[in-house]
């Protein structure tokens, strides 16, 4: 049994220092091999992440760019327009500053096709606040169209000194209704080619207003004017030939006692102002003197004495 137990330890033994030869440590180049590939392999990973945070910063700092550059003209835009006042030929100037917007653009993108999502973006944007800005302007066109054409009817009433004819006013209205088209033209940039929605309304609206000029406040006070002057001119007209017209008069005479050394006369109307009586008052103080040719030597202290006044006129008129 001990021979026996001898040979399987010496077998054993055998068999372990046969593994421990079959196995070894890696060598230099294999760690170098590795350290090379680890150290690859990140410095690529890293490359990669800074050049899309690079692309995506540019594209942002671009947008940006580009919106500052609009932004002022915009802001000038809309106060200007809430003021109430006109930018004429403001497609032209919209269509500039247009392009001058996506020029910052695309000086600050660089490379082209980069950042086309944010150019597209970005010119959506301008155009949307172009049309908010071309939408009050034309209802500035139309206010400004509705005065010209109301300054313009009321200036040819005052010079016929009279109502117009239908036909010269649908020629007015006519007239302001092409300047105010023409007008709203020039306010869409050219990328903008639409008919004006408001066209037909604005029309209507036009329409009323030279429908109704003589009814306004302004025509009401020229028709004041006009019925004054005929008014004037009547009155102060004088008739061919001869008139005759009667008014009513009444003498009044008042003779207390005296020697006739007081002697008073006065004249004036009476009456209502629309039919006045002319009278004639006088004092004269002559009752102590008889007059022996008289029925009565002594005279009445008051006498009255109706009259009419007879106005004959002969002109020549004028």
């Amino acid at each position: 049994m001990a021979p026996l137990r001898r040979r399987a330890w010496r077998w054993a033994a055998l068999s372990l220092f046969g593994l421990a030869i079959n196995w070894r440590l890696p060598g230099r180049a294999e760690v170098a091999a590795v350290k090379e590939g680890a150290s690859t392999a990140a410095t690529g990973s890293s490359g990669s992440g800074s050049s899309g945070a690079g692309s995506a910063g540019t594209c942002g700092e671009a947008l940006t760019a580009g919106q500052n550059r609009f932004d002022d003209a915009l802001r000038t835009w809309t106060e200007t327009s809430r003021a109430g006042r006109a930018l004429p030929g403001f497609g032209s100037v919209a269509d500039s500053a247009e392009q001058a917007s996506l020029a910052a653009f695309d000086s600050a993108a660089g490379s082209q096709g980069a950042c086309d999502a944010q150019r597209k973006a970005l010119q959506d944007r301008i155009r949307k606040d172009v049309l908010q800005i071309v939408a009050l302007q034309r209802s500035i066109a139309e206010r400004q169209a509705s005065a010209d054409l109301n300054r313009k009817l009321l200036n040819k009433m005052s010079q016929r000194g009279g109502p117009l004819r239908v036909q010269e006013k649908l020629n007015i209205l006519e007239e302001t209704f092409n300047a105010y088209k023409a007008s709203v033209k020039k306010l869409q940039p050219a990328w903008a080619d639409m008919v004006d929605p408001q066209e037909a309304a604005t029309e209507r609206r036009l329409g009323d207003l030279e429908f109704g000029v003589e009814d306004s406040r302004e025509g009401l006070a020229l028709q004041k004017k006009w019925e004054d002057r005929r008014m004037r001119d009547l009155m102060s007209k004088r008739a061919y030939g001869m008139s005759v017209s009667f008014d009513p008069a009444l003498r009044v005479l008042v003779r207390p006692e005296g020697l006739g050394n007081l002697q008073v006369f006065s004249q004036g109307p009476l009456g209502p102002p629309s039919h006045p009586a002319n009278v004639n008052f006088g004092v004269i103080n002559d009752a102590s003197m008889p007059d022996v040719y008289r029925e009565h030597p002594v005279p009445p202290f008051l006498a009255v004495q109706p009259a009419v006044n007879v106005n004959l006129n002969l002109g020549s008129g004028s």
